[in-house]
Formats: structure tokens, C-alpha cells, sequence
């Protein structure tokens, strides 16, 4: 018997069993999982009366909310794409992108209605402008979300099984945040994303008891596999707007919330409240801090105050929807294997994933733990494709393996160990230099909140490390005794020969420190000391 695989199946399976439970809360509502499961069946019957169909790309410009999670069932069922865009992006990227794929219907929060207004003539392919907070709006925009669906039935548009798409049609579309170039769309097929979520269901041990809040944006790579496997699940969602670590602290107790999933700026400002002891966060059983290396000894700090919690780090990526290792955690492990597994790897391959570590001539290293080569993937859950870029697949995808661009080491167990990104590696004098290596070591020191290493041009060396610096408030650190302590840590050679204080970092639309604006200032730097 074969059945299609799609996320959808989730959401059917929850309807029958927790249609009962409170399965999401948004800002002060409180939706059971049948009441959930009405909205999405509603939005699904109205964007079919709109005449969206399959293939129709569906585009949404928003917070995180509980109608994101309803489009994450509700525009797939129908056979459409959803489209999640990165609220943090210019409007030279949302015209990119709008105009490469072509949405037919655009959600879009009240705050982006300035950003929109100035490309809509230019974006012919959108049909209709979508509001999703309030009634009113310009008179461009062609109506409410709340109205479609109060317009629309809340019976399921097809019978189970019976659905108008196949599993490897596209049911989502994400963008990367274009921070080495033009974004790219990434394809990801109703089979990657149910079987993604099938293989994170059997390393993480989710359960119907777990309250997990949503910190990290759902358009990001961090964020969006929760809907699929938390759904599946019978858990319970809780949608944060914006990231506050106040309000997240507020949360924690009144929802018992038991997971976090987090990238390590929020860690940080989450430890930096001088009231954090004041709340109670028993109830928090996991933090997987993912999106950048954890820095150095933010685990530890992290359980100080999380005394019951795990911390660890997973690796995954957008083209791979997106998980690809994760440190299995059994309870019942040993205590210093658990440390060893969450604090200095990042994990196992997940079933169904295959990796390999291959040096500049493709040729295949071995895992032994030392030796470094770039990370190749192979799985159910690597992506389609590149949407409208075959030439990007075919690079990407060359003998039918996802060149990742990380280098990586792989241990004799299967531990991954993730070493830098192929882009990041300075060559200084012939010897490679892991940026990440020094920024472990920078952040290790106490009056460091931020840092970024970069390869700067060097006429004798080729390049030098230079950091880039942002310090804690109160804190006094000079540049000379930024890279004197990265002298007393490391190697001479990987030392900085530079530092710089600055006051806050180049970020793009995922939050990411933007290396290359880093890169490019250190570039004119050394230009215009070469001119004098």
C-alpha cells in the first residue's frame, strides 16, 4: 500500500486523537486543535475560492503568529507552495524574490505595508494583497485574512488521501538569505518534510506533553520544522511575535513550557536579564541552540540556571528542511557521555541522512576525527532543487550529493564535529586558520558579547585574522588586549594580528553576523593603507 507522504497526514491524525487539547496559543488566544484544524480547513476553502490551485505560490510577510501555523496546513492542502519571506529583508530583496517567484496571493502585516507599496507595480504577478492584522487597509490591498476565512467552509476540501498533489510536488518554498549573493529559493517537496519530521520524532522524543514557544521566526531555518513534528505530536505551540527575553522568561512558567529551540544571540540576551533568577524555569527539559557554534562556555552558563535542562547544538541547513545531525540523548546514557555528546558535537546523522567528508579533489576522508574536508549530504530530506536555478542545483547537487560548503571532521562513532565555513577559512603564509576557532576563544572572555573573524589582505602573509568586537555594556577592553589574549589561547600563527571594537554588527534578514560586510571593510581597510 502506498500512500502519499506529506505533512498533511499529521494534522489529520492530531484532528482525530487531540482535537480536545489546546494545541496553540497566540497573544491572549487559546485555539484547541479542532478549533486550529477549522482555520486551516477554512483558509484552505478560501484561497480555493480565490482560484488558487496547485503549483500557485503563496507568499506570507509576517510575525510569527497562529495564522503562519495555519498556512503551514492549510496552503499545502490545496496543492499551492507556501511561501514564508524574511521580514528582515530590504526591499530590493522582497522585489528579488516576489518577482523570481511570482506568488499569486501575498499576506502581509500592517508593517510591511509601506515596504510592499513601493514594488507592487512592479510584482505583476500577484492578484491579490492580503491583510493579516485588522480590517482596514490601503486600497490596494483587496482585503482581511480573518474575513477570508469567515467566508470560506471549515469542512476539509478533500477526503483524506484523495489529495491534488503527489509527494515530491513542492509544498514549500524558502529563500536563504543571500548573504554570498542573490537568494536563492529552496524547493522542498511533501516528502522531504514528512519524512524529516518522521526522523526528528524518533531522535527527539517529542511527546504530546511538550509546550514548546516559538522564538525563533518560523521563515527561519531554526524554525521551521517545529509546526510539522510538534503538530504530529498532539504538543502544543506558543507563538511569540517578536523575540523578548523578558516576556519569553514571563512564559515559561504560566505555559510550563518544556522545549526551546534558540540561536545563541537569544542565549545570550536570555542570560543577560539581571532578574532571571526571579523566574522559574523547571519546567524546561531541552535547548537546542542551533543557527551559529554556540560560543564558549554558553552551555555551561546555560545550565547554571537551567538546572534541568539539557543544552546542545544540532546541525542543519535550509536545503535540508533542515535538520541533518542530532546528539541523541537517551537519558540513560552515562552523565559524561551525555556532556560529551551535547557539548562538543553536533550530533549523529539522523536515519535516513548519509554524510561524507571529502577533500579538494572529491576524494573521501576518513572519520577518524582529524581530518577536515567539506561536509556532503545525502537524504530523504535534501532538497528539489534551487527554484528556476538549475545551474545552482546541478553545483550544489553534483553526484547526487549536497555540497554543504561547511568543513567538517567526523569522528569514529559518527560524531560530527563542524570546523568552519569553506568561505571562512583564512590562509595565512600557507597555513589554514579557522575563524571559528578564534571566535571560540574570544568568546570565552568575559567583557566579550560579540566577535567576528575575518581574513584581512596582507601583502607578506596573504591574509591576516582580524576581529571585529562588540563588548558587553560597562566592560573596557582595549584592541591590544584582545589580540594579546587570543595570543596566551591559541597557536602564534592563528593569533589575531588585528582587533577592533565597534559597537554593534553588520546583521542580515536571519539575524546572521553578515561576514562578508566585515570582509569588504577589512579589504578597503588594507586598500587604503597599501595607497599611502
Amino acid at each position: 500500500m502506498n500512500i502519499p507522504l506529506t505533512p498533511i497526514r499529521f494534522l489529520e491524525r492530531t484532528l482525530k486523537i487531540f482535537s480536545w487539547k489546546i494545541g496553540v496559543i497566540c497573544e491572549g488566544k487559546r485555539f484547541t486543535y479542532g478549533a486550529y484544524g477549522q482555520r486551516v480547513y477554512q483558509l484552505a476553502n478560501g484561497l480555493k475560492d480565490l482560484g488558487v490551485g496547485k503549483g500557485d505560490i503563496i507568499g506570507y510577510l509576517g510575525y510569527n503568529c497562529h495564522r503562519l501555523l495555519e498556512a503551514y496546513y492549510g496552503v499545502p492542502l490545496i496543492g499551492a507552495v507556501l511561501m514564508p519571506l524574511n521580514i528582515r529583508l530590504s526591499v530590493k530583496d522582497f522585489l528579488y524574490i516576489l518577482q523570481e517567484s511570482e506568488p499569486k496571493i501575498l499576506f502581509l502585516d500592517r508593517d510591511f505595508l509601506p515596504q510592499i507599496d513601493q514594488i507592487r507595480n512592479q510584482v505583476p504577478s500577484v492578484q491579490k494583497y492580503i491583510l493579516l492584522d485588522g480590517e482596514e487597509g490601503p486600497p490596494w490591498v483587496g482585503g482581511s485574512y480573518e474575513k477570508l476565512l469567515a467566508q470560506a467552509s471549515s469542512r476539509p476540501p478533500y477526503e483524506p488521501g484523495n489529495y491534488p498533489f503527489q509527494e515530491d510536488d513542492t509544498a514549500e518554498l524558502f529563500y536563504t538569505s543571500g548573504t554570498t549573493g542573490e537568494p536563492k529559493g529552496v524547493m522542498l517537496s511533501h516528502r522531504n518534510l514528512y519524512l524529516h519530521a518522521m526522523t526528528c520524532m524518533a531522535v527527539m522524543n517529542i511527546s504530546e506533553m511538550d509546550v514548546v514557544v516559538h522564538l525563533v521566526p518560523l521563515f527561519h531555518v531554526n524554525g521551521w520544522g517545529l509546526p510539522h513534528y510538534l503538530t504530529a505530536k498532539g504538543g502544543t505551540h506558543i507563538m511569540m511575535k517578536k523575540f523578548d527575553p523578558v516576556k519569553t522568561l514571563e512564559i515559561i512558567p504560566k505555559e510550563r513550557v518544556t522545549r526551546l529551540f534558540v540561536v545563541p544571540v537569544m542565549v545570550n540576551a536570555i542570560l543577560d536579564q539581571s532578574s532571571i533568577k526571579d523566574y522559574d524555569v523547571s519546567s524546561v527539559e531541552s535547548v537546542d541552540i542551533g543557527g551559529a557554534p554556540p560560543p564558549s562556555g554558553m552551555f555551561e552558563g546555560f545550565q547554571k540556571i537551567f538546572p534541568r535542562a539539557i543544552a546542545f547544538s544540532a546541525f542543519g541547513m535550509t536545503e535540508t528542511c533542515p535538520a541533518i545531525t542530532f546528539p541523541e540523548l537517551d537519558p540513560k546514557l552515562p552523565a559524561k557521555t551525555l556532556t560529551y555528546r551535547a557539548h562538543k558535537t553536533w550530533g549523529f546523522p539522523l536515519v535516513g541522512v548519509e554524510l561524507k567528508i571529502v577533500d579538494k579533489e572529491g576524494r573521501e576522508l576518513p572519520w577518524d576525527g582529524e581530518s577536515v574536508g567539506e561536509l556532503w549530504v545525502r537524504g530523504d530530506m535534501v532538497m528539489k532543487g534551487y527554484f528556476k536555478k538549475p545551474a545552482d542545483t546541478e553545483r550544489a547537487m553534483a553526484e547526487e550529493w549536497l555540497h554543504t560548503g561547511d568543513l567538517c571532521a567526523i569522528g569514529p562513532d559518527g560524531s560530527l564535529f563542524v570546523k568552519d565555513r569553506e568561505k571562512d577559512i583564512i590562509i595565512s603564509g600557507g597555513e589554514n586558520i579557522s575563524s571559528l576557532e578564534i571566535e571560540q576563544v574570544l568568546y570565552s572572555h568575559p567583557a566579550i558579547l560579540e566577535c567576528a573573524v575575518v581574513g584581512k589582505p596582507d601583502a607578506k602573509w596573504g591574509e591576516v585574522p582580524k576581529a571585529y568586537v562588540v563588548l558587553k555594556e560597562g566592560a573596557t577592553l582595549t584592541a591590544e588586549q584582545i589580540v594579546a589574549f587570543t595570543r596566551e589561547n591559541v597557536a602564534h600563527f592563528k593569533a589575531l594580528r588585528e582587533a577592533e571594537i565597534i559597537k554593534e554588527m553588520p546583521r542580515g534578514g536571519t539575524n546572521k553576523i553578515l561576514k562578508q560586510e566585515l570582509r569588504k571593510r577589512a579589504r578597503e581597510e588594507a586598500e587604503e593603507k597599501s595607497r599611502r
